[in-house]
């Protein structure tokens, strides 16, 4: 099947799993081959591009996505915010004018909460991260391309596979799995397994990895200056298993790793054509990541340079027109093929065909959110939460917390007392406790509060925890103290001493787990 199937989109066996799912290769070529014969030169190149834009209805938006579909013919779309709701609407009526289905993308880490208001969220990857039952992040795989479907989605860019090894990184962080490249990987596959087996699309990224940087490549061009050997055993460890494990799809990002190529990544052939498709094998969907950033902002005809280097469709063009012109223009040249355009349409056709886009209907809009909100997701939501919890350190065994024990404190560290009453209102339920709300009164008065308290739970829900080191510091001396972090790891990181005289550390990440063992 996967032989027959690479054929027709000009690759090689070894191909991603998803293609697995096409039964009937006879079909699936002839599907593609009618699809080719109907169009210009120009409409295959259009079908590389993702077009973006805001699910706002609006006369005036209808008609420049329409525009878009018609006059260009973009293979994809990618709504950039906004509600469900109006997302589905401006899908149907785009997919009304295509003379070859769209293939509708979304960039949802975190699920549809990411972008769409009102629909459901899951906690960061750094959360999930900590999760050691690896069929949980599968079954979360699954619940997204679930909701991917109710809103005609066929394709996420998910999951972040970075390894976050830099505290000073600005923007990825929290959306990594974590600093160890098996854990990102493991987290990665699985995944990516529930997404795909859910009939979506998975697009790892940012290849070659965008963990340890100090620079946003919406801003500008971050460099690895890493050997390659270091890059081997940690940055390109995640995507070498998500490749080995079968997936569909990888994001090149806007980074110069100069060991691998002279170029930025995601116009460099030799970090496309030679390290991702040739020595990690890569025959799947190679996409850039948003060519509108500033990352990749100065190179003139970015889109021409940027299917040279080997990609396969290009997300978010500064100028659809200008580019498309300028890929256009490379062709008359010849420093780009009409075959390497014919190669790179089939690919993309084929995976339309995989993602059942060959018998494309409008997405139903009625009971959207009954849809999306099910017990099911509710009971999910809930098992990630609790399986995140991680016991750091327990020395003097207050785990799980006796109710019998009087004199119990709580002191909740944040800057609302909206975001810290739900934890203190969860444990008030189970025993009398005592709460303090640290951003309210003095370091002197929480002092003299705390004195005659028996034991003390302190509950991380802010990063500005640096004011409270010497007082947390003090507390954890003289009696048993347990801290609760419900932010990054990165915290702990800003009280040192006070952690490490705690008697117990909880990364608990969610009001929804609970001081206890798992």
């Amino acid at each position: 099947v996967v032989l027959c199937l690479l054929a027709v989109a000009g690759i090689s066996a070894q191909g991603p799993a998803l293609l697995n799912g096409i039964r009937d290769t006879a079909a699936c070529r002839k599907w593609v081959d009618r699809q080719m014969e109907r169009m210009t030169l120009k409409q295959k190149v259009g079908q590389l591009f993702i077009y973006t834009l805001q699910p706002v209805v609006t006369q005036y938006n209808k008609n420049v996505l329409r525009k878009a579909v018609e006059d260009y013919a973009v293979g994809g779309l990618l709504f950039t915010g906004g509600e469900a709701r109006k997302q589905v609407q401006l899908t149907n009526y785009a997919q009304s004018y295509a003379s070859v289905p769209l293939m509708v993308t979304f960039d949802g880490e975190w699920g549809l909460g990411m972008r769409l208001k009102g629909t459901p969220s899951f906690p960061y990857n750094r959360v999930l991260g900590c999760i050691q039952n690896d069929s949980l992040l599968y079954a979360y795989g699954k619940e997204v391309a679930r909701q991917c479907h109710t809103v005609g989605v066929q394709v996420n860019f998910a999951p972040v596979a970075d390894v976050d090894n830099n505290p000073q990184n600005p923007v990825i962080n929290f959306r990594s799995f974590g600093s160890d490249p098996k854990r990102v990987a493991d987290k990665v596959v699985s995944y990516t397994r529930g997404l795909e087996e859910g009939g979506v699309l998975a697009v790892c990224k940012h290849f070659p990895g965008h963990g340890d940087t100090e620079i946003d490549s919406h801003k500008a061009l971050p460099e690895l200056s890493f050997d390659r050997s270091r890059l081997d055993s940690i940055e390109l460890y995640p995507f070498r298993k998500a490749i080995e494990a079968g997936i569909g799809g990888v994001m090149v990002g806007h980074l110069h790793a100069p060991v691998l190529g002279e170029e930025p990544a995601s116009i460099s052939q030799q970090v496309i054509m030679h390290t991702l498709i040739e020595e990690l094998r890569f025959q799947g969907l190679v996409v850039t990541d948003a060519l509108e950033m500033k990352g990749i902002a100065g190179h003139d005809d970015v889109c021409a340079l940027a299917l040279m280097a080997g990609n396969d469709m290009l997300l978010a063009p500064r100028n659809l027109k200008k580019e498309i012109d300028g890929v256009m223009t490379a062709l008359k040249k010849g420093t780009l093929s009409k075959e390497e355009i014919d190669r790179k349409c089939r690919k993309v056709l084929t995976f339309k065909y995989a993602l059942g886009l060959s018998d494309w209907h409008d997405v139903a809009e009625d009971g959207i959110e009954e849809k999306l909100q099910t017990p099911e997701l509710s009971e999910l939501q809930q098992e990630l939460a609790k399986a995140a919890v991680t016991v750091l350190k327990d020395s003097s065994a207050l785990l799980p917390l006796d109710l019998s024990v009087s004199g119990t404190v709580l002191l909740s560290v944040s800057s609302s007392l909206s975001e810290a009453y739900p934890f203190y209102n969860q444990l008030h339920q189970g025993f009398p406790l005592s709460w303090i709300h640290a951003d309210a009164d003095s370091l002197e008065v929480i002092a003299t509060r705390l004195r005659p308290a028996q034991r003390i739970l302190v509950a991380l829900h802010s990063q500005e925890v640096e004011p409270y080191a010497s007082l947390l510091e003090n507390l954890a001396a003289d009696k048993p103290l347990a801290l609760v972090c419900f932010e990054d790891m990165k915290v702990l990181e800003k009280i040192p001493e006070a952690v490490r005289h705690a008697s117990t550390v909880v990364l608990a990440h969610s009001d929804e787990a609970y001081l206890q063992r798992e």
